[in-house]
């Protein structure tokens, strides 16, 4: 009889307990994804919740993105979009730092980010929430579809867009842009520099931020790049535009180009870039900085051909411009530009011995004076020290802020080297952005492009 009390009293004692305990309900709002150097990842999740919550133990919960378990790092109240308010509805869950592939969102195969992407808030096992008197053992949190709603740098650039003649072919086409325009260059009254990147083949579309957010763009507007950039008054800083296309730079009126045809986008980009400085009198005309990765190298290149002397310098990355349709008239009109390539050796997608190679050789050999190549060996992750990359991807080093070096100014053999590109310090400049920023266009001139 005494045991079957004690069982009782027992079963009581646990039926009080889970009367007492309940599951919290929160809904997923948004997601705040970073950009690395080989692809995104979500750091931050923002729920909200049934109820208020003011104070959470980070080390109760757990996050599962995409499959992987993440460990929280920080619990905040927060608005919608994860910016701290103490009087917020939500909760923001910052994550640890992701490493490698998988746990970020990803572009799929119609140009877009991702539709499924899976999240999930829940308690470690054992755990339990306190709110007051109230005890909560396990919380529902989860979503199979994608948070679109996702909060990035890319939330720093204004979005617009721009519509034009195509090149080659009737019709209008319209390209977006994102601008960076701070308002510490916006208000000082002089002139600034303007930064100008083209996507590669892989982020081109409808929606600019897989532009920024794929190869790592926002890093232009982090202070460790924009403070190699001064304005006319001696400030830091640059205005930043990255514009998308719909589909792929290199298309020409008679298919995929590489050189041989004007690119069915070189009218309606000059006209964007046209645009936007008109609209904005502060940026310094001579100061207009031009580069792009792969496809958007391409680009680059096509447009110093189209418009000699307008931009003040260039950096065409991996550049897909095929040497053998540049003309001989056309180097010596180069020559004339300022331009740094960047590219790995070991690149399989474009190859630096049928592109930027033989250019730069047929540039230094028309006497061209501020041409300079820096030429890796391979690409290795500065993000994750020692990780190997693809060798198309020598942006990473750009955006690395690791451009350093350039190859000898010379016809001869290419050195590759991890040593920041190669062996000499263009104009004595610690970097491609600090050369960069110290090219200035003082004579433009008006010519007549072969297209």
């Amino acid at each position: 009889m005494k045991t079957l009390k004690s069982i009782l009293a027992a079963l009581a004692i646990t039926a009080a307990a889970t009367a007492g305990a309940q599951t919290l309900k929160m809904e997923p709002q948004a997601s705040g994804v970073t950009a690395y150097e080989t692809t995104t990842a979500v750091n931050l999740v923002v729920v909200k919740p049934e109820i208020k919550l003011d104070k959470v133990d980070p080390s109760i919960l757990t996050v599962t993105t995409n499959g992987k378990e993440r460990n929280v790092i920080s619990v905040y109240p927060c608005d919608a979009r994860g910016a701290y308010n103490p009087e917020g509805q939500y909760l923001a869950l910052g994550l640890d730092k992701a490493e490698g592939w998988g746990l970020g969102l990803s572009k799929g195969k119609d140009g877009g980010w991702k539709s499924e992407y899976n999240v999930k808030v829940a308690l470690k096992p054992g755990k339990t929430l306190k709110v007051g008197k109230q005890k909560y053992t396990a919380i529902e949190c989860e979503t199979e579809t994608a948070l679109k709603n996702f909060v990035s740098e890319a939330d720093y650039f204004n979005k617009g867009t721009f519509t034009g003649k195509y090149t080659g072919k009737p019709g209008d086409v319209t390209l977006t842009y994102a601008s960076y325009e701070p308002w510490s260059l916006k208000a000082d009254g002089v002139a600034n520099p303007l930064v100008i990147w083209l996507h590669g083949g892989g982020e081109g579309g409808l929606d600019v931020s897989i532009t920024l957010l794929g190869n790592e763009v926002v890093s232009l507007i982090r202070p460790e790049i924009q403070s190699h950039f001064t304005t006319e008054g001696g400030e830091g800083g640059a205005y930043v535009l990255s514009i998308q296309c719909p589909t792929m730079w290199m298309g020409t009126s008679k298919g995929f180009g590489h050189g041989e045809y004007p690119s069915l986008y070189a009218d309606v980009l000059k006209s964007c870039i046209d645009e936007f400085v008109d609209q904005h009198p502060d940026v310094d005309r001579n100061r207009i900085y031009l580069g792009g990765c792969s496809n958007g190298g391409y680009m680059t290149m096509h447009m110093l051909i189209r418009n000699p002397r307008y931009f003040a310098a260039a950096y065409p990355t991996c550049e897909a411009y095929m040497d053998q349709y540049i003309s001989e008239t056309e180097i010596k009109a180069l020559a004339e530009e300022n331009i740094w390539f960047v590219q790995s050796y070991d690149d399989t997608t474009v190859d630096a011995k049928t592109h930027c190679i033989p250019t730069f050789q047929r540039l230094v050999k028309a006497g061209a004076k501020n041409v300079w190549m820096s030429m890796f060996e391979t690409v290795v992750g500065i993000d994750n020290p020692g990780q190997k990359i693809m060798g198309h991807f020598a942006w990473c080093y750009l955006f690395n802020d690791a451009v350093t070096m350039s190859q000898e100014q010379t016809e001869g053999d290419v050195v590759p080297t991890n040593n920041g590109g190669g062996t000499v310090a263009p104009q004595g400049h610690a970097n491609i952005y600090e050369w960069m920023n110290a090219q200035v266009l003082t004579a433009p001139e008006v010519t007549n492009p072969r297209w």
